[in-house]
């Protein structure tokens, strides 16, 4: 498996705007694993860009695919995780001007191997979602073996949303800090469940508080073709994005590296998903 950081150029308008089009990105980044038939038909990427759908990838993510990371703090810079080595040379050889000149591609090759009751510092963006059945809007009806008729249902993702804070904070400190921490106890319990599934449990606490941070985060696509190009309109599909950074204990190691390998919650292919984990100094 492969590590990559990408520093994105962002004193120009072509890097600010490929970053903010989270869509751009993902289809910049599949163009890194070409496969032989691709590479001859289109060897500099002249022509429009017929590669992988935006959707998940149908086989898993250790055998297909990547999982990237927009890292906003600091430096402007993506960070992807691939099961092949990525080209980026041939990726970005029509666009150079995306990347900083005086930081090129790194690229490492890495093996995740948790340990079991080791602690770990780990970085998440993930979509805090979770899945709900619902009456599809179609209003179609099926017959069940029973032979009653009812509504026909569809998956659908709610998003899940940080207690609301009162307009007017508490003047006492202590009350003012309790609050503010229970305003994230749905995403505390939503990770924390993560983790149970996934092998590790969120260590939460004065010594290693668990930070969370609400993240503004969209995908912009066009609607209309041929002679309504020039009549199309942006549809803004947003995500209720979070940022989770903090300290885990490891308590499955196989079911986390699977988690790191083939990431973690919904719309990995926008971005979410990517568990990120180094060794805590406190480890034992």
């Amino acid at each position: 498996m492969f590590l990559s950081l990408l520093h994105v150029n962002v004193a120009n308008d072509a890097g600010r705007n490929w970053l903010g089009d989270v869509y751009r990105v993902h289809q910049r980044l599949w163009m890194a694993f070409p496969d032989n038939e691709g590479r001859a038909a289109d060897p500099f990427f002249l022509g429009a860009w017929d590669g992988p759908a935006l959707a998940d990838p149908k086989p898993q993510r250790r055998a297909a695919g990547f999982l990237f990371r927009i890292e906003r703090d600091g430096r402007a810079r993506i960070l992807v995780q691939s099961a092949e080595r990525p080209d980026w040379k041939y990726a970005f050889q029509n666009a150079p001007y995306l990347l900083a000149k005086d930081k090129g591609p790194q690229v490492h090759e890495i093996d995740p191997a948790p340990r079991i009751e080791h602690n770990y510092r780990f970085r998440l963006l993930a979509n805090v979602v979770k899945p709900k059945s619902v009456v599809h809007p179609s209003g179609k009806m099926r017959m069940t073996r029973g032979g009653v008729s009812i509504a026909v249902r569809k998956r659908t993702e709610v998003p899940i949303f940080p207690i609301q804070l009162p307009e007017i904070l508490p003047v006492d400190r202590s009350e003012r800090e309790q609050l503010l921490h229970a305003r994230w106890e749905p995403w505390r319990n939503w990770l924390q469940a993560i983790g149970a599934d996934r092998g590790f449990g969120v260590i939460d606490d004065r010594a290693a508080p668990l930070l969370m941070q609400g993240v503004h985060l969209f995908v912009r696509k066009k609607t209309g073709r041929g002679h309504e190009a020039n009549q199309k309109q942006s549809i803004d599909r947003r995500f209720n994005a979070g940022l989770f950074e903090g300290l885990l204990v490891c308590t499955d190691q196989d079911r986390l590296r699977s988690a790191i390998i083939d990431g973690v919650g919904h719309s990995k292919a926008f971005g979410f998903g990517l568990l990120s984990i180094a060794p805590a100094a406190a480890s034992s």
